[in-house]
């Protein structure tokens, strides 16, 4: 019997107004080590008047920037020294970089004013009685236990802000697809001429000082402010020009991209740009001086392309029904698959096309178990396209002729293009199998990855990215197939990690597995190719992984995956290019067959929840390592997610949690599973999607609130027991501080996965529930619609035997809860 997804429709009936949050309260960092506080309590004031000194001398004004980096385990949001010392009134908080980083906002008198609270804090270590403990434990007052949680306070300096040389810069910014401009994103914007007057004088000045610099600088200068990114990110484009006509300053929106036509030429000269660089990394307003990104598609193989003596006939488009959608952003999809191409958005004259790389992915997405498969390519053939051909041919001088701004304008043209996609076709899903040549840093939220989940969010989409290749001179050796052998051929590896941007959190990257049929691989291992995480931090990068081809060219089989060439000729290549369309298409299948329209949240929760680690990461030796190279793994076919046997049962819940709420939901575990006193068997997984607020200010801290989902079992005393452990648990865990839960519980993370089986009972009570809740960054407010949320939960019999479906279906039917199968939820409830 199967046993389909199920939907719970009435989720209102399980919010209640959140608990407290007892909070870390205070904590003494150097309890009974009295003389090592002294000498720590003033080096902090000591580095405080270094500061302050170098502030005051500051000819752009006092104001400046400070790094207030704590100690790890000091990263708790109920330990960091923002009530006693850093207040929001004195030197408020304005951005992060790597964890546990703050950047403040401050001036010379109130640097004076941190360094006297710091002078008061007690240099003993003070003690009270704990009744629960009954023994005495440190009681360190406010300023005594925010000092200790500081490890050292930094001025915000150059090397903060570069981290190129010039002659680097130069021979990049020389490429014309670059748009030649410095990418500068700024402390805080620039506000118009209009409003200087609602500046106080110190920060006028700071305003005043860094536009003037550019006219200071003698030589022709272009300053164009980036549009289209969030207020919370302000970036400027700093162009070096052959002109001696002084600074352009195209600082308002609009109008930029015609302006630029009359702009001098780039100029190289390296004294040029030495004194721009040199003011711009000492300015106190700057945050960082970035080098543009240049877009690509994910590199193929060096012997790619080779015919191969097979026949298609490809599936025929039956219009009396809908298919799954995809609209691919590429370079093109040839005729040879115009019987599902249902719209095309085209910018590029015929001469400047190579439908090479698309016809290929768009070949998959139509035909790809007829050509390899259903163990390589397990969806059913067909899916209608929507051709968005916008990245031109890769020869010197084409890109720009379209793009001249470089990168901005590129996404610009996406982003038109895929709104036009979902107005006119409904299209959910897309795929872009191209990346920008620039790695992920652990500690940065790109401007791309920023502007592409601006595009997905505005609407309601998800775009399916490559993670990236390795030039062909970094792939690693093939995969083996024993653990340590291969753990050693992933530590001599260099250059394979992630690119941009792939650190995106609203949308799916994607690795590449070896195919199966390939003697020359071990199948589904991580292809030698495959560019690997973290990316940021906080969180699982890439999401997920599927077939991409053999990085090994086998003599029959090639890369051991196919596709078409624009000719409809079939062929071999390998990529995570074309990885990512498999995983697409599984997505487009969801949500065809799903009333409605799905959530995003829903959508990217299907997906991950039922994605399984390939065979060759299994070994626990692996588990370090696995996530960083296929994310929670490889899904199965949509029908395989969509039903399962009447062994589990699979609920989605699918809301927003509101400012001051939490979700509770109790059931009894399924009763063929619950053994004598109530222990209770078999296999759980939990899988949560949210999509929380998030500030590229705030560097890996970039996501501003936490959404968290536990599935918990009732004990004796009445209290709530979570069951479930995160899916990359380490062997051996240490303590539970926040430096851990990032690392392994995946906080923070707006994808979530947890699971555990339970072979011979567990606890004593059938009585369970499903609990979400949410914890704010420090400073951080609820948005007033709520945080939305998708959360999955899978409970079955590891023996495939007992009723598991029916016996969840009547208990939840009897009490109250309402329940349907999810691919019809959408005709009575207005969230899936």
């Amino acid at each position: 019997m199967a046993g389909p997804v199920q939907i719970v429709l009435n989720t209102e009936n399980y919010e209640e107004a959140r608990e407290k949050a007892g909070g870390g309260g205070r904590k003494d960092f150097f309890a009974h080590r009295d003389r090592e506080f002294l000498a720590h309590r003033t080096a902090l004031i000591g580095q405080l008047g270094t500061i302050s000194a170098t502030l005051a001398a500051q000819a752009a004004g006092p104001v400046g920037f400070v790094k207030v980096i704590l100690r790890r385990e000091a990263w708790a949001k109920s330990h960091r020294p923002m009530q006693s010392l850093f207040r929001e009134d004195r030197a408020p908080v304005v951005g992060g970089g790597d964890l546990g980083v703050m950047i403040v906002e401050a001036r010379p008198t109130a640097l004076a004013q941190i360094a006297a609270e710091i002078g008061r804090a007690e240099t003993i270590t003070e003690m009270k009685w704990d009744k629960e403990k009954e023994k005495d434990v440190p009681n360190p007052s406010g300023r005594k236990s925010e000092t200790g949680a500081i490890e050292r306070i930094e001025l915000y300096g150059p090397a903060d802000r570069r981290s190129f040389s010039i002659d680097e810069a130069i021979s990049w910014l020389s490429n014309p697809m670059t748009g030649s401009g410095y990418q500068v994103e700024l402390f805080d914007g620039v506000p118009p001429r209009g409003d200087w007057d609602r500046l106080d004088a110190a920060h006028r000045q700071l305003v005043e000082s860094f536009l003037a610099g550019f006219n200071a600088l003698g030589f022709g200068v272009s300053v164009e402010r980036v549009a289209h990114l969030r207020r919370h990110q302000p970036l400027v484009s700093v162009r070096v020009d052959e002109g001696a006509d002084g600074a352009v300053l195209l600082m308002v929106d609009g109008g930029a991209a015609e302006r630029r036509k009359d702009l001098a030429p780039f100029s190289p000269d390296r004294e040029r740009h030495f004194r721009l660089l040199s003011f711009l990394e000492r300015h106190p307003l700057v945050r960082r001086i970035g080098l543009p990104g240049i877009v690509t598609r994910s590199a193929p193989s060096n012997e790619r392309g080779q015919a191969r003596p097979r026949t298609l006939t490809l599936p025929v488009r039956d219009t009396a029904r809908t298919h799954p959608r995809i609209g691919i952003i590429d370079g093109g999809v040839s005729d040879a698959l115009g019987d599902w191409i249902i719209d095309r958005w085209g910018v590029l004259a015929d001469e400047n096309v190579d439908q090479e790389h698309g016809t290929f992915i768009g070949g998959l997405a139509v035909a790809g178990g007829s050509l390899n498969g259903v163990q390589n390519c397990p969806e059913a053939d067909g899916a209608e396209l929507v051709d968005i051909a916008i990245y031109p041919e890769e020869t010197e001088g084409v890109f720009e002729t379209y793009y001249s701004g470089g990168l901005t304008q590129f996404f610009d043209e996406m982003d038109a293009a895929v709104a036009d996609a979902r107005a006119r076709h409904g299209v959910r899903v897309f795929n872009m199998s191209l990346n920008i040549m620039q790695p992920a840093a652990p500690e940065a939220y790109s401007p791309y990855a920023v502007r592409l989940d601006r595009i997905a969010e505005d609407n309601n989409a998800v775009i399916f990215m490559s993670a990236g290749n390795t030039r062909p001179q970094d792939a690693r050796a093939e995969w083996v197939s024993d653990p340590a052998t291969a753990l050693s051929g992933l530590a001599v590896a260099r250059n394979d990690g992630l690119l941009m941007p792939a650190e995106s959190a609203r949308n799916v990257a994607v690795a590449a597995l070896n195919p199966i049929g390939h003697d020359g691989c071990v199948a589904h291992a991580p292809a030698r190719y495959s560019r690997r995480g973290p990316g940021l931090r906080a969180g699982v990068k890439p999401d997920l992984a599927h077939v991409g081809g053999s990085g090994t060219v086998h003599p029959t089989v090639g890369h051991g995956l196919f596709s078409i060439l624009p000719d409809g000729t079939v062929v071999d290549d390998c990529g995570t290019s074309y990885a990512a369309p498999l995983i697409a298409k599984t997505a487009a299948a969801l949500d065809h067959a799903i009333e409605g329209e799905v959530s995003r949240e829903t959508l990217i929760g299907l997906l991950v929840h039922h994605a399984q680690l390939p065979e060759p990461l299994r070994h626990k030796v692996l588990a370090p390592v696995a996530r960083h190279l296929v994310g929670f793994g490889m899904p199965p076919s949509a029908d395989r997610i969509m039903e399962s046997g009447d062994h589990a049962i699979t609920l989605v819940f699918a809301s927003r949690i509101q400012q001051g709420q939490q979700i509770n939901f109790r059931f009894p575990w399924p009763a063929s599973l619950v053994g004598d006193g109530g222990t209770c068997r078999g296999r759980a997984r939990l899988t949560l999607v949210s999509t929380p607020p998030l500030d590229p200010r705030f560097g890996a801290e970039f996501v501003r609130i936490n959404v968290n989902a536990t599935l918990q079992q009732e004990q004796k005393d009445g209290k709530w027991k979570g069951r479930l452990e995160p899916l990359y648990l380490p062997s051996s865990r240490a303590p539970s501080v926040e430096a851990e839960l990032i690392e392994h519980d995946l906080k923070w993370s707006p994808v979530k996965v947890h699971e555990k089986t339970f072979p011979r009972g567990v606890g004593p009570s059938s009585n369970w529930r499903l609990f979400v809740d949410y914890l704010t960054r420090a400073g951080e407010v609820m948005p007033e619609g709520g945080v939305p949320f998708t959360a999955i939960l899978t409970i079955s019999d590891p023996e495939g035997e007992k009723p598991v479906f029916n016996d969840m279906r009547q208990n939840l039917q009897a009490l109250g809860t309402t329940i349907a199968d999810i691919r019809t939820a959408a005709r009575i409830t207005s969230r899936v």
